[in-house]
C-alpha cells in the first residue's frame, strides 16, 4: 500500500512515498539509480532511497538493502571487507565497491542508535555528493544531486574523510581486476 509521509513528520522528507511490503520496487529496479539509502525509524525501521527519479521509504531494514544490492551485482561482503582491510586498513565503514558499475558508496552516520547492533549508518553515492556543508561542529549537510540535502552526525573534516577513503577503495579494487605485465 502506498501512502504518502505527512507534513507533521520528523524525518527529513516529507510528501514522499512509503511502500509497503507488497508494492516496493525491487532491488533490481533501484540498483543502478541508487544515490544513497539512509536506515530511519517510521513505523518500525525502514530506508529512506534517493534516486535521480525521486525520493521515497522502503519497507525494509537499511542493512537489508545493503545486503540486496551487494546481491544483485554478485559482490561477496565479507570479501569486499577483506579486501578493504588489505588496502586501506579499514575494518570497520567499509565503503561499498561496486567495480562493474564504477560506483561506490561511503557510509555516514545520520542518526543516534536506539539499541545494541542497531543501524546509524547510511550510504552515499560519492559522484551524487555535490555539496558537503559544516552546520555545526560534529554535522555535515550533504547535497545528493539537485534531489536532497541530508544532515550528517559527524564533522565534515570525517566526511571528507569517508569519499576519499571510499574514492581510493574504489580505485584499488579496480586495479585489482588488472593482471600484472608479464615481463
Amino acid at each position: 500500500m502506498r501512502t504518502n509521509v505527512d507534513h507533521a513528520t520528523a524525518h527529513p522528507v516529507a510528501d514522499a512515498t512509503v511502500f509497503g511490503r507488497d508494492d516496493a520496487p525491487g532491488i533490481a529496479q533501484l540498483a543502478e539509480d541508487l544515490l544513497a539509502f539512509i536506515p530511519v525509524y517510521y513505523n518500525g525501521n525502514r530506508t529512506l532511497v534517493v534516486t535521480s527519479q525521486g525520493i521515497f521509504y522502503l519497507p525494509w531494514r537499511c542493512q537489508w538493502v545493503k545486503t540486496n544490492v551487494l546481491q544483485h551485482f554478485a559482490i561477496s561482503q565479507r570479501d569486499l571487507r577483506r579486501a578493504c582491510e588489505q588496502d586501506l586498513n579499514l575494518s570497520l565503514f567499509t565503503p561499498l565497491v561496486i567495480t562493474s558499475a564504477k560506483v561506490v558508496y561511503a557510509p555516514m552516520k545520520v542518526r543516534e542508535p536506539i539499541s545494541r547492533n542497531d543501524g546509524a549508518h547510511g550510504y552515499f553515492r560519492i559522484d551524487a555528493i555535490r555539496s558537503a556543508d559544516s552546520i555545526s561542529p560534529s554535522a555535515t549537510r550533504l547535497g545528493i544531486g539537485d534531489i536532497a540535502s541530508i544532515d550528517i552526525l559527524m564533522p565534515r573534516p570525517k566526511v571528507l574523510t569517508r569519499v576519499h577513503e571510499a574514492r581510493s577503495s574504489l580505485i584499488l579494487q579496480e586495479a585489482r581486476n588488472v593482471p600484472y605485465p608479464s615481463l
